[in-house]
């Protein structure tokens, strides 16, 4: 088995937060949303859980993709019985946690998913909650002393630090691919600065990556490619 995860790189500047406005809508035709189930500890909170899925939801909602979240009893509402009926052959288990995974080259891993002989995803995510918290209290610099912070401030940032983690993962499975890009939400290494400012648009999708996701969700077999 192979993992692919989602790294980040504490940036201490920040002054290069980068500007830039929303997505631009894609012309996708409609396509039948991802189920996923969420497990979570009982402990966590339920409005980081909701914030984090939020984000990734609105990350990949210019591309059409959208998501039927199948929260465990306890974490959060399921949602209602009126969703539209979705591919049940795409559906995702997600895992957010206090577990570290592994790491490479000294990076922190926030998110990872599991290739099944070397080319095929599995359909189970891990968030790790535990090391979003380390990254951001490493990075004074870019989001302030975290001890100093409202409960709510550092729910925000967690949230949108591990849902954008949470979008890239999703890209490896949607995309059925180990590769990374050097720009976009399938950046190999994520700086901090990328990681919690408010504009997400370093996240970008782009249009090959949008029609290759299109066609799995809308039936064609899940073949990955290197």
């Amino acid at each position: 088995m192979m993992l692919t995860v989602t790294t980040a790189v504490v940036a201490l500047l920040a002054s290069a937060a980068l500007a830039g406005a929303g997505f631009p809508e894609a012309s996708t035709p409609t396509l039948p949303p991802m189920i996923v189930t969420v497990i979570a500890p009982g402990g966590m909170s339920s409005r980081l859980i909701a914030a984090v899925l939020a984000e990734t939801a609105a990350i990949w909602r210019p591309s059409g993709v959208s998501f039927v979240w199948r929260c465990m009893p306890g974490v959060l509402k399921s949602s209602p019985a009126n969703q539209p009926q979705a591919y049940l052959p795409n559906t995702l288990r997600l895992t957010i946690g206090e577990d570290r995974g592994v790491g490479r080259d000294g990076r922190v891993p926030l998110g990872w998913i599991v290739f099944d002989d070397v080319t095929l995803p599995e359909q189970e995510i891990y968030l790790s909650h535990a090391n979003a918290r380390t990254m951001m209290e490493s990075a004074a610099g870019v989001v302030g002393i975290v001890e100093q912070m409202p409960i709510a401030q550092r729910e925000t940032l967690l949230a949108r630090a591990m849902g954008r983690a949470l979008a890239h993962e999703m890209g490896h499975y949607l995309l059925a691919s180990k590769a990374h890009t050097e720009r976009g939400l399938m950046k190999a290494v994520l700086s901090a600065v990328e990681l919690f400012q408010p504009d997400s648009a370093a996240f970008r999708i782009e249009p090959a990556q949008r029609r290759l996701v299109a066609a799995r969700l809308l039936g064609e077999p899940m073949v990955a490619s290197r």
